[in-house]
């Protein structure tokens, strides 16, 4: 297959790839919000129980001894690792972008050698 051949066809192919990647980025996005959600209402009940317990005398106020649940914890390195993925996506989708930039740059290269 010549180079043309293969810039016609990573062309041809670029806005699907683009529209999956992005499509993909979405749904984690919206993934991403539902876990923060859950994340922010189970650390303000945390964050509430903690306060009564030091209130009532059942916990002491020692901060260095206070800390979220292992729950919430997990939650949020979940949180992270989808965000790791929406920018794993995003830097597939530029390269895809800048290898096509890469290829127009040879071509009119090429073009301008031959006329």
């Amino acid at each position: 297959m010549s180079f043309l051949e293969d810039f016609q066809t990573s062309l041809e192919s670029l806005p699907t790839m683009l529209q999956r990647k992005y499509a993909l980025m979405r749904d984690l996005d919206k993934s991403l919000q539902e876990s923060q959600r859950q994340n922010e209402q189970r650390c303000e009940h945390e964050i509430e129980d903690i306060e009564r317990g030091v209130k009532s005398g059942n916990i002491t106020p020692d901060t260095s001894l206070i800390r979220f649940s292992d729950e919430a914890l997990d939650e949020q390195k979940h949180c992270i690792r989808i965000t790791d993925e929406k920018v794993a996506l995003a830097i597939q989708a530029y390269d895809l972008c800048l290898s096509l930039e890469f290829n127009v740059l040879l071509l009119q290269r090429e073009t301008s050698c031959t006329i």
